[in-house]
């Protein structure tokens, strides 16, 4: 016998939407016997004490865990950068809620131990073996720490580690992914390398978000990588009017067969997450798969060094206490009063930004290889070629 495993991207209820789902996508949701998301941010709980950081903090409804289990989620991934935006007692409390309405959790935790714990699930006499784990933004537990709890690091040995080990006791090992560069069209090489070794370890699916955009998929040997689902349902003001195209899948499991998949697209219509066909979203799935084959290594330095004038430079001029040469009038003014009458906010804003732009793995990718190719000066080659420049 098989079972279906229902997989999307990155869920944020922010505004207390109950019926954020249509019925359409709730009965391809509750007709799977698992129906895994990414729950991208704690509830609001009280007395809520946002941790130091750089970026934005966000919080789900007090709802929102209820209105996902009534749609048919019975697990979720923890394992994403906004989880513990609000530190301990919101991600007990958030962790208290999932159990309240007995649903799973993988990939975060209030210690290191049960942030690394894999699930195995048994069902129609079939193991499936499920972890997560996310890019080292804050809240990550990239090393072992004692007295707080957070996310599993993407890149820490633990990982293939455990994915070694449970592939010997399962059937099939499922790994959600919170990684990458958002609102671009491929997965950086550095990623996709990390993703092809996990299926090296023993990986048969992996299932992929962060980027808020949809990314291509592959087969990988016997395995299956999905880069990025994209948004599956986010309400915060920066992507409440925003139609969110994407696409989730429906993973078919049989023991000693081919793992089978559909995808399911959808887009935000009138404040819901709904079922559409494929001419109905703004991507072309087929399109972003050949990306993966056509000149990838060209467009992966080419999309490097664009992000790294178009912003990094930035980010990291402003964290060293320069200002950019495009700034406003009004930023200009903001800038000295900081640094004349608020040193130490702003010695601390500094800090945060850098330590941002040096932790995330995506990031420090990206500036490593755009520095490289700048320093070896092969980015002419790929000037000609550019729009950016």
């Amino acid at each position: 016998m098989s079972i279906k495993f229902f997989a999307c991207g990155d869920l944020v209820n922010y505004t207390s939407n109950k019926n954020f789902i249509d019925n359409n996508l709730k009965n391809i949701i509750k007709k799977c016997e698992i129906s895994m998301c990414n729950f991208e941010a704690p509830i609001e709980t009280r007395n809520m004490q946002p941790i130091k950081k750089a970026g934005t903090h966000i919080y789900q409804s007090k709802y929102s865990i209820e209105y996902i289990s009534n749609s048919g989620f019975n697990f979720v991934s923890l394992a994403n950068n906004h989880i513990y935006d609000y530190g301990q007692n919101a991600l007990d409390d958030t962790i208290k809620e999932l159990i309240k309405y007995n649903i799973n959790f993988i990939g975060g935790g209030l210690n290191f131990k049960q942030a690394y714990q894999p699930k195995i699930v048994i069902i129609n006499n079939l193991k499936i073996g499920i972890l997560a784990a996310c890019e080292n933004e804050f809240g990550c537990l990239y090393e072992k720490e004692e007295y707080r709890g957070g996310y599993a690091w993407l890149f820490n040995d633990k990982i293939e580690d455990t994915v070694r080990k449970i592939k010997a006791e399962v059937d099939f090992v499922v790994f959600a992914a919170h990684a990458g560069v958002e609102c671009i069209k491929i997965p950086i090489k550095e990623i996709r390398n990390r993703y092809k070794r996990l299926c090296d370890a023993g990986v048969d699916v992996i299932v992929g978000h962060h980027p808020h955009v949809p990314q291509s998929y592959e087969k990988y040997k016997k395995s299956l990588i999905f880069y990025s689902l994209g948004n599956f349902y986010f309400d915060t003001a920066s992507f409440k009017d925003k139609s969110d195209d994407s696409y989730s899948i429906v993973l078919e499991f049989e023991k000693g067969k081919e793992i089978k998949f559909d995808i399911i697209y959808h887009k935000m219509k009138d404040g819901k997450t709904c079922v559409v066909s494929k001419k109905n979203v703004n991507f072309d799935i087929d399109y972003l798969n050949s990306l993966l084959e056509n000149d990838y290594e060209k467009l992966n330095n080419k999309i490097s060094l664009e992000l790294f004038y178009k912003y990094y430079y930035n980010y990291y001029k402003i964290a060293l206490g320069v200002l950019p040469e495009n700034s406003t009038f009004l930023q200009k003014i903001k800038h000295i009063v900081e640094k004349l009458f608020l040193k130490k906010r702003n010695s601390n804003k500094m800090n945060l930004m850098l330590l941002h732009n040096i932790r995330i793995d995506s990031h420090r990718f990206i500036v490593q290889r755009a520095l490289s190719l700048i320093s070896e000066e092969k980015y002419k080659e790929i000037n000609e070629k550019s729009d950016f420049f």
